[in-house]
C-alpha cells in the first residue's frame, strides 16, 4: 500500500498543487517551487517574442492575439521566492537578475496587453509597424535577460534539486536565443507558438515519512527527525546544525542508511539529497 502523498500539515512539506505560501516555509520547498515556475514563465516569454516576430515578417498583426493565453500571470511563488531570497540561498546576482526580469516583465505587460487588444482579428493590421517593433523588441530584451538567469540558475538547481534541470537549460537557452535573433520557427501560419516541452517540469511529489532517525556528518552523528521525502531526498530536523554542502548520511530506524549531500539548512531544519535518486519500486514506497 502506497504512503499517502502530503496533503497538509504544517511541519512536512507539500507538492505544488496542494501548498499554500505558508506550507511553502523551508527553503528547499520553495527554491523548487520557484525554478518550475520561473522555467514556465520563461517559456511564456520566449513564445510571446516568437509570436511577435512572426507578425513582423509577415506582416500579420493579427496574429499576435495568440499572445493573449501566454501573458505570465503574477505568480505567488515568485514573489514568495524573491522576497526571501537570501532565507532561501539565491545569489546575489541570480537574485538582482530575477528581479530586474519581473520588474521589466511588469512594465512589458502594460504596453503589450493594449497593442494586442488592437491587432484585430483577421483583419488587416489596425497597429503600425514600428508600434509592432516596438513591443516586439520588449520582450526580446526579456528574452535576452531570461537567457542570462536561466544559465545562473542551472548550477544552484543542478546540485540542489536535480540534474534534470541541466536539460531544461538547454531547451531553453535554445529557444531563447531564437527569439532573440528573431526567429519563429516555433510558430505556424495560424498565430499558433508550439511551446517546447521541457525535461522537468514538475516538483517531484513527496510523502510523508514521519519518524525518527540518525544523521551522522563530519562532526559525528546526531537524532534527527524525517518529516517527508521524494525520490531526490529527504527532510530532516536535526539536534544540531549541519552546513550547506557537507556530506551525510541518513540511517532510518529500520536500519537502512542512504548517503546524500545537504542543500538547505537553516537552524536544525535541512533538505538532503540523495547521491542516487530513489527507484520507483523502492521499499520506502510502499508498505
Amino acid at each position: 500500500m502506497r504512503k499517502a502523498v502530503i496533503k497538509s500539515t504544517k511541519s512536512v512539506i507539500q507538492p505544488p498543487e496542494a501548498v499554500s505560501l505558508l506550507d511553502l516555509d523551508q527553503g528547499h520547498a520553495l527554491f523548487e517551487a520557484f525554478v518550475c515556475e520561473f522555467h514556465w514563465t520563461v517559456l511564456q516569454i520566449g513564445a510571446i517574442a516568437s509570436s511577435m516576430n512572426a507578425s513582423i515578417a509577415n506582416r500579420r498583426a493579427w496574429a499576435i492575439r495568440s499572445c493573449s493565453n501566454l501573458i505570465p500571470v503574477e505568480s505567488p511563488v515568485i514573489r514568495a521566492a524573491l522576497n526571501s531570497a537570501t532565507a532561501i540561498g539565491l545569489p546575489k546576482k541570480l537574485a538582482a537578475s530575477l528581479q530586474k526580469i519581473f520588474l521589466d516583465l511588469s512594465d512589458a505587460k502594460s504596453q503589450t496587453v493594449p497593442v494586442i487588444r488592437d491587432a484585430g482579428a483577421f483583419t488587416g493590421p489596425e497597429i503600425s509597424a514600428a508600434k509592432l517593433e516596438q513591443t516586439a523588441a520588449l520582450w526580446r530584451t526579456l528574452a535576452a535577460e531570461c537567457e542570462t538567469a536561466v544559465q545562473l540558475l542551472e548550477p544552484e538547481a543542478r546540485w540542489r534539486l536535480s540534474g534534470l534541470y541541466t536539460g531544461n537549460c538547454l531547451v531553453l537557452g535554445r529557444f531563447l536565443r531564437a527569439a532573440i535573433s528573431g526567429a519563429y520557427d516555433c510558430v505556424n501560419q495560424f498565430g499558433e507558438v508550439a511551446i517546447p516541452v521541457l525535461p522537468q517540469r514538475r516538483i517531484s511529489t513527496r510523502y510523508a515519512l514521519l519518524q525518527p532517525c540518525i544523521l551522522h556528518g563530519a562532526a559525528g552523528r546526531s537524532p534527527a527527525f524525517a518529516h517527508d521525502f521524494s525520490k531526490y531526498g529527504i527532510n530532516l530536523s536535526s539536534e544540531r546544525s549541519f552546513e550547506v554542502k557537507e556530506r551525510a548520511v541518513v540511517e532510518l530506524r529500520s536500519g537502512r542508511k542512504m548517503r546524500g549531500m545537504i542543500v538547505w539548512a537553516r537552524s536544525q531544519q535541512l533538505s538532503l539529497q540523495f547521491d542516487e535518486p530513489l527507484a520507483g519500486a523502492d521499499a520506502l514506497f510502499v508498505r
